[in-house]
């Protein structure tokens, strides 16, 4: 990360306009994808209701066009279970559009909610070709934020500044990062959630990977009560955990990769001399 030159203003003007662009666009997405979604919402639970009482009568034909129907508002985020829709769960309001856009500009892109609307389709490509670059922009400083704590905690333990290739400095990097971003998040997502911790050890892994499953979804629960900002919480951690990833991974890379002769060769020069 030592070639980020951003100073402290620039970097927060970086970050403030990062912001706006993210909570822009969740508006955008509510707007665009609310009503459309609520009405495919009441639609299944209308055809759900008909299928229960009449069921005895239906041909073959009309239960595979509610299992279709049902398999579609599955897709779609909702969650068909129940006798009313659940109103916290699977919806496009401005939290669940928040993390959507969140999730989508870093590419996890768990697909459970995702734009219907030809509106909604045309304004994600727009959004996403310019956002995913800010996106990267602002990925990089605040790898440089994270590589400056964690330089800042060698320092306190080994009590000296420490070399960004040195052994000392990546096993703190390492396991305060393990600590911070995997281990402890995932004991609060496993109280959230009600998951067996390895459950929850599995969901940061495959989110902060970028991989992306979607067979484990946070704050879709509705027998569950979550606390408020759950989910913009979930996405701060998103964040800092994918600058963090970013960080060791350059850090690997650097060591890995081979020692330039030409380097070497002007270092044994200088010795001689």
């Amino acid at each position: 990360m030592n070639n980020m030159r951003v100073n402290r203003v620039q970097g927060l003007l970086l970050l403030a306009g990062f912001m706006t662009y993210v909570v822009m666009g969740s508006f955008v997405f509510e707007i665009l994808e609310n009503d459309h979604h609520k009405s495919v919402k009441e639609e299944i639970f209308r055809l759900k209701g008909e299928f229960f009482l009449n069921y005895p009568n239906l041909s073959q034909e009309d239960v595979e066009y509610f299992i279709q129907k049902l398999i579609t508002a599955v897709q779609m985020g909702i969650d068909p279970v129940g006798t009313q829709p659940h109103d916290k769960q699977g919806s496009w309001n401005f939290a669940n559009s928040f993390f959507f856009v969140g999730t989508m500009l870093c590419t996890i892109g768990y697909g459970y909610l995702c734009p219907r609307t030809k509106e909604g389709q045309i304004f994600c490509v727009i959004f996403a070709l310019f956002g995913i670059p800010f996106y990267l922009i602002c990925l990089n400083y605040v790898g440089f934020l994270v590589s400056g704590i964690f330089e800042w905690c060698a320092e306190q333990v080994y009590r000296g500044k420490k070399n960004k290739k040195s052994a000392r400095y990546i096993f703190i990097f390492v396991v305060l990062g393990l600590l911070m971003f995997l281990i402890l998040p995932s004991f609060f997502f496993q109280w959230m959630e009600g998951w067996a911790y390895y459950e929850a050890v599995y969901y940061t892994f495959i989110t902060l990977s970028t991989i992306g499953f979607g067979d484990y979804l946070i704050g879709r629960k509705h027998d569950r009560t979550y606390i408020p900002g759950y989910r913009t919480i979930a996405s701060f951690w998103i964040v800092m955990g994918l600058a963090w990833i970013t960080v060791l991974f350059e850090l690997v890379s650097s060591l890995l990769a081979p020692v330039n002769p030409k380097a070497s060769s002007r270092k044994d020069s200088s010795g001689q001399k």
